[in-house]
Order: structure tokens, then sequence, then C-alpha cells
């Protein structure tokens, strides 16, 4: 069941807004007196269409999944500096999205491997991609309370590359390896795209971007607490005068070819220009709700129950797990409880680490997560 991430984040506010309400009445807000700088590196990757490597190297080597849906790969890499409640954070960031149905990736696996077109009547496409690179500055302000504490972060967005492909249509294809029928194609771009059209300075690839992004933690009581993070809660991206393409490619002419058979010739009829451009990012959402559990050798390390939900790329996941508390680490040991990937995140003063993946063999993997973070606090 999917949870209504508007209704969910609706929900945690209200709560959240009532606790802090009461807490700056007893207490007042508390100023975050230590300072920190870190240097990270973040990899985020899902695919159920095939294995996320075969899909970024373009290299299909098996078929894909009888659901493909979608495929996505969320990257960044960056340095954050807290100074007391004040943070601030340079950032570089590639976002990258496939949205399709098994039909499309079917055909599209047929045609990579040089195979007819003929395990069905007919292909329905429906293709989108997205992917956008940028370098960003992120400012944000840190409240704390008695019991609760939030975050929020502006990020402005220098965008240096950006592309929107979309293709819907209809396909056949015979024994020859022949494939006729008709897509309606638009494309908006910087430098790639399905036509390969040259940019000769007839359209800008330079853009900006705005986004907001919003933390907050919830000491619900002695044993429970929950912790909420919400990457582009806002997002807002706008490119001026970027390539356009619209038009529709079909088959309408054929010709004999080298071996006296009938072959067709792809025909594109259509605009080919520049146009602006704008964009939103799908929202990234983590919510953690932690719960103390038995604690042992002489308090020096503590269990706690964890239950998760993550929203990315707009996909549910639902996890559940325990974190250890030692006396200066942790270890958080997650399962995905859908598609069966374990996460293990280990953190302390200074370094904190994360990974997740769903096959020991990478090749096969199609979902990866790894994140380095290295601290340094004064």
């Amino acid at each position: 069941m999917r949870i209504p991430s508007l209704s969910l984040i609706r929900i945690f506010f209200v709560i959240s807004i009532i606790s802090s309400n009461n807490s700056y009445a007893k207490n007042g807000s508390k100023q975050v007196e230590n300072s920190s700088v870190s240097a990270y590196i973040m990899s985020d990757s899902f695919s159920n269409i095939l294995p996320i490597k075969q899909l970024i190297e373009d290299d299909w080597k098996q078929a894909p999944a009888d659901e493909s849906s979608i495929g996505f790969t969320q990257n960044e890499v960056g340095l954050k500096t807290y100074w007391h409640s004040i943070s601030l954070n340079l950032a570089h960031r590639l976002d990258y999205f496939v949205f399709t149905n098994t039909d499309t990736a079917k055909a599209f696996y047929l045609e990579r491997t040089d195979q007819p077109l003929t395990s069905q009547d007919s292909y329905q496409l429906s293709l989108k991609l997205h992917h956008q690179r940028s370098n960003g500055l992120r400012l944000g302000y840190q409240w704390q309370f008695e019991h609760f504490s939030t975050e929020f972060n502006l990020g402005y967005w220098d965008i240096s590359a950006s592309r929107e492909s979309q293709i819907t249509g209809e396909i056949f294809g015979d024994e020859h390896n022949n494939i006729t029928g008709t897509a309606e194609l638009t494309e908006f771009y910087s430098d790639k795209n399905f036509l390969k059209r040259d940019n000769f300075n007839r359209w800008d690839i330079d853009g900006y971007g705005l986004t907001l992004d919003v933390s907050a933690n919830w000491q619900v009581n002695d044993k429970l607490d929950i912790k909420l993070d919400i990457k582009d809660l806002y997002s807002q991206f706008k490119m001026k005068n970027l390539g356009y393409s619209q038009g529709k490619v079909d088959t309408d002419g054929t010709f004999i070819n080298s071996l006296g058979g009938q072959s067709y010739l792809p025909l594109y009829r259509g605009i080919e220009s520049a146009s602006d451009y704008q964009f939103e990012l799908p929202e990234r959402i983590n919510l953690i709700a932690r719960y103390q559990g038995n604690t042992y050798k002489d308090k020096s390390l503590t269990m706690h129950y964890l239950a998760r939900y993550k929203r990315q790329g707009e996909v549910d996941f639902y996890y559940a797990g325990l974190e250890l508390e030692l006396d200066n680490s942790t270890v958080k040991i997650m399962l995905d409880l859908e598609h069966l990937s374990p996460e293990v995140q280990y953190g302390n003063k200074w370094l904190n680490i994360i990974l997740a993946i769903d096959e020991f063999n990478v090749d096969k993997a199609m979902q990866l997560t790894l994140g380095v973070a290295i601290n340094y606090n004064f």
C-alpha cells in the first residue's frame, strides 16, 4: 500500500509544531553549540528494468524484467559545514531517471541484441528519460528545542546539462528484423538527444534551479524518537532557449535493400528549434521510527528497533531493522522488505558509511546505495 507522501508530511508537521511550541514555551529555542565540517559522496540507484550496471552502460546482456517501469540514479558529492545553527553546503549533483513500460523494454532489448521483434504482435512504446547535472549552494538553519529539532536548507543550483526525452507510439517487427510503426517524439536537451542534433550556438545550455530540503527529529518519549528527512520537498529548475525537437517518426518510406528484400526507412517530420524549459525533481522522503530496546554490558551497548519508510524516484521502500549503539559508534542493519535488499550503516565521530545492495555480484544488482562522509568537529 502506498503512503500518500503529502498527507504523511502534513501529519508529521502538525505534531511537530505542537511539540515544538510546547517545548519553546517551557525552555525557549536552543542554539547548536558545536561547529563541524564534513566531506561526503553519496550514490543511490534502483532499477526494476535490468541490472543497474547494464542500464547505465547501455549494455543489455539479459532480458528485462516482466514488469519494467523505472530506473534511477541520484548522486551527490559535496562539502558541508555547520557554524552554530547555520549550515553551508557546496555540492555537485547528478540525477537520472528512466520511466518506461514492459513493451518498450522488451522492444529495446531485442533491437539492441539484433533479434527480430516477433515475440508479440505489436509493442506499445512509452519512454521518458530525464536527467540533470548541476553545481549548487545550500544555506540552512537549524532550530533545537527540548524534544524537537528541525532544519531547513534552501539550495541554488547552476545547471550544466539537462535533458527530457519522451517517446510514445506503436511499432511492429518481422522475421527479417524490419521495424515498422509510428512514434511521437518530444525532447528538450542541452547536448545529447535521440536525433543526434548538434548545437552550433543555436541554443543555450545554462539554467538555474531552487530547492528546499527539510529535516526534523522528534523525541516522542524516553523510548521512541522519529526522524524525517525530505530532499527536494520543493524544486523548480528553469532553462532558457534549450534545444527542442517535437515531431513524428514513421516508416512511410520503403526501399529495396542489397539482398533484394523490402526494407523500411524511418522518417522524422517535425520541429527542430529552441525553447524555454522548466522541470521539477521527485521528492526524496526518509522517515525512521526508532524504539529503544535492551541495554547490555554496563550500558555500553544499547539495541534499538527500527521501522523505515523511504520514497525515491516515485518508488516506495519499506524497511525493518536494528540499531546497535556502542560507546563511541553506531551500527544500523536494515532490510528492504519488498526487494530483500540489506542495508548496513556505520557511524562514529569521524566517519559515516552506508552500503546497500541486493546482489553480491555487482553485475546483477538492481539496487545499490553507497555513501561515505568524513567529519571533523571543532
